[in-house]
């Protein structure tokens, strides 16, 4: 069995990774800020700085009879992810967040009036529009030549939450990041396609 002296045993990296988010970008929504393939406000693979690989827990029931606890495997829970993505001024990442925001069915109190006024569907944030916000959301684990060695698919992902950072004249060696909270239904693993391999 090789060792990790053998380059087709080199372990993955955790730098080592691309995430792909095909759906952040301008729509058609009320609010939405820029034009569709516009791309000031359209997101980059670039911007991605950290994101949490999939996770999952199997649930348990439990049964007691006389004296002993004795457990039966139960319904499969997928865990939320946490991504952060670099909040640039080009693409603004922002606009980026808001735009999702947007598409996920959210109206602004001062857009809401007129739609109702109107005689127009007064939308709410709902699961369909949600998921249009992001795509199929992709994390690809890379080698050192850049070859793809892993795909993890996230179906049916939407956003759960976004934090924009903080301001602080005391800080000037810091990047102003977006931390975003990811949920989906469950998680899709495909082995990369790479056929070569780096030694580190």
């Amino acid at each position: 069995m090789p060792f990790w002296t053998s380059a087709l045993s080199e372990p993955k990296r955790s730098h080592r990774f691309l995430l792909e988010i095909p759906g952040l970008g301008p729509g058609p929504a009320p609010g939405t800020i820029g034009s569709a393939g516009d791309i000031a406000f359209t997101y980059a693979k670039y911007l991605a700085k950290s994101v949490k690989k999939p996770s999952y827990t199997v649930g348990t029931a439990t049964h007691k009879f006389l004296g002993n606890t004795y457990y039966y495997p139960g319904s499969v829970e997928w865990g939320e992810i946490n991504a952060t993505i670099v909040n640039a001024i080009h693409p603004d990442g922002n606009a980026l967040l808001m735009n999702a925001l947007y598409t996920m069915g959210y109206l602004r109190p001062d857009f809401q009036e007129g739609i109702i006024t109107t005689n127009q569907a007064p939308g709410t944030v709902n699961k369909a529009d949600a998921l249009q916000a992001l795509g199929d959301i992709t994390i690809q684990e890379l080698n050192g030549e850049g070859g793809d060695v892993g795909n993890w698919l996230l179906v049916n992902s939407f956003i759960t939450s976004a934090d924009f950072g903080e301001l602080n004249y005391d800080n000037d060696t810091e990047l102003l990041n977006v931390a975003l909270g990811l949920r989906y239904d469950y998680a899709i693993y495909s082995p990369g396609t790479a056929s070569t391999f780096s030694a580190g």
